[in-house]
């Protein structure tokens, strides 16, 4: 871990320099080693200063080397102002994200998770695309900084109380107060409904890479905090598990509804990931192995779905001007072979085999049964919902009378065909291959 480590804080001082051809290809060939070298298992391993792996760990940063690897290659057409300064950003994004999940105390994951929200503050606020952005950034930064207060005063006073603090510690508590402002920070960052308010004003005003990774990663960061510290709290969780459970199946179902309402596109994709991460919060929330190991498909699946849809409303946005689905009409008359990637992206996120999507909501389906059976009706209507906002998008997109604004539209290029292929690619091989995660 202290190898890739080093070679993270060298590549980060030279992005500024280095070639973004050498920077892609050299990670990839990081990825691999990382991929061949390290290993899932359920205990920590290759522990060495205060870092280490395990298995959730290891499919998040799997998760974080491959969007991090399209995400530069989505950036090789950017001809933006002080663009050596968004590469920098963005593998400072990168270094802490990977900190954050090899760390293994609370405190460094403290930091590491603050410090990954300050590069897409300064992206949204550098280079997003309308003056609103300026209070979008605001918004999202103080937001999450509010949330996550109480659990630096909670995790200096445990630090002090014990003399360490560190990841699957013997210590439970029963105390409400600490069980609330331990996960609070983290429902916040999922997002949680009635929390979620700052995610469409993020995803909206940012750049097409701020939206990739802030859906890719950064809102898996939430459900990996879950997973780290629900252990200390099993008898509360059992106790009071119903109000999270009950407030993010309401929450789910009025987000497909709203879904259904919604003209711009990447609006649209950024309310589907809060109904999405309602079902991680459910699957966390039941501690059972379903519902674990259904929430870490669902965030690892989503990842790749989110970041390939935010990136085909960018590549629109590029070439149209505008996000409005009213004004994207006929995209199959004039690039059939992008609305083909399209459909693939949008039947992923409604769950159709053979996507990821589908294993993991069957999950989180049967953990909802161990708990209320009357769950399911809530399930069936989200998702029933979310399907159909999905194929309206995808007809309206697609077909209709096609305006003199899409006319000039090119057929796309190799390099974004390239993008989405390596999108959908992981996600059908992992599931045909779910013994990788177990």
């Amino acid at each position: 871990m202290l190898s890739y480590f080093f070679l993270l804080i060298s590549l980060t001082l030279l992005s500024l320099k280095m070639n973004l051809f050498f920077l892609i290809y050299f990670f990839f060939f990081m990825n691999l080693v990382f991929l061949t070298s390290a290993e899932a298992k359920d205990f920590f391993s290759y522990i060495s200063f205060n870092m280490g792996l395990d298995y959730y760990s290891f499919c998040m940063i799997l998760l974080t080397f491959w969007l991090f690897i399209l995400m530069m290659y989505g950036m090789l057409n950017l001809k933006l102002l002080y663009f050596s300064y968004l590469s920098m950003l963005v593998f400072l994004m990168f270094f802490f994200l990977f900190l954050c999940f090899v760390t293994l105390s609370f405190f460094s994951f403290y930091i590491y998770f603050e410090c990954s929200i300050l590069p897409v503050f300064f992206l949204i606020y550098g280079w997003g695309y309308q003056p609103e952005r300026v209070f979008s950034s605001l918004y999202f930064f103080f937001y999450t900084l509010f949330s996550s207060l109480p659990l630096l005063i909670l995790i200096f006073s445990l630090n002090n109380l014990l003399g360490y603090f560190y990841f699957y510690i013997d210590f439970s508590s029963e105390n409400l107060f600490l069980f609330f402002f331990f996960i609070f920070s983290f429902l916040v960052k999922l997002p949680m409904f009635f929390f979620h308010l700052w995610l469409p004003k993020a995803h909206v005003e940012g750049p097409t890479i701020g939206s990739m990774i802030l859906s890719g990663v950064m809102l898996k960061l939430g459900g990996y905090g879950l997973i780290r510290v629900l252990y200390m709290f099993t008898s509360l969780v059992n106790c009071y598990s119903f109000f999270f459970m009950t407030l993010s199946l309401i929450g789910a179902l009025y987000v497909g509804l709203f879904c259904l309402l919604q003209s711009d596109s990447k609006v649209l994709v950024a309310y589907s990931s809060v109904s999405h991460m309602s079902l991680v919060i459910c699957g966390l929330m039941s501690l059972n192995w379903y519902g674990f190991t259904g929430s870490l498909y669902l965030m690892l699946s989503h990842g790749l779905i989110s970041s390939g849809l935010f990136y085909f409303v960018g590549c629109l946005f590029d070439r149209l001007g505008t996000r409005s689905m009213f004004l994207m009409k006929g995209l199959i008359n004039l690039s059939p072979s992008l609305v083909m990637f399209f459909f693939l992206l949008v039947v992923s996120n409604m769950s159709c085999p053979p996507s990821l999507n589908l294993i993991s909501e069957l999950l989180i389906c049967f953990s909802l049964m161990g708990w209320d059976y009357l769950s399911l009706i809530y399930i069936f209507f989200t998702l029933f919902f979310s399907a159909c906002a999905m194929i309206c998008w995808f007809s309206f997109v697609s077909h209709g009378y096609t305006f003199g604004l899409v006319l000039n539209l090119d057929s796309g290029f190799v390099r974004e065909y390239y993008l989405f292929f390596m999108h959908l690619t992981p996600l059908y091989l992992f599931f045909l291959n779910l013994d990788f995660f177990i």
